[in-house]
């Protein structure tokens, strides 16, 4: 099993990517020195709780969200599934929930045949 900081760091980093951002931008927008997150992101440095809180709101999302093992969904489809269930009524909401758990359950068939492979960021 890969340490946690390994995880976190190419959580945040395939993040970053997907909203198209150097290091120094989300450095910037995050009030981090670009050159620690470029260590936090190789995981050789472990952010502070304050600095994981910066990064999940300059990056738009939820702190516990940049510890996700990225064999989930990649950032760029994330943000994409989440902007996309952000703009629809309460109505629309349900029938895309509805459709989320029903994708769920598919690439959890999948990935316990082992089709389903690791992405890397």
């Amino acid at each position: 099993m890969e340490p946690v900081g390994v995880i976190f760091g190419r959580r945040v980093r395939a993040l970053r990517l997907a909203k198209k951002l150097t290091q120094e931008q989300l450095g910037h927008a995050a009030g981090i020195d670009y050159k620690h997150l470029s260590a936090i992101e190789r995981g050789a440095k472990t952010p502070s709780f304050e600095a994981i809180g910066k990064l999940a709101e300059a990056l738009g999302v939820e702190y516990w969200q940049l510890f996700l093992p990225d064999r989930r969904l990649t950032a760029s489809m994330e943000m994409e599934i989440n902007n996309a269930v952000a703009g629809t009524s309460k109505f629309e909401q349900r029938d895309v929930e509805e459709f989320l758990r029903t994708l769920r359950g598919a690439v959890k068939k999948l990935d316990r045949r082992g089709s389903l492979s690791a992405p890397h960021a």
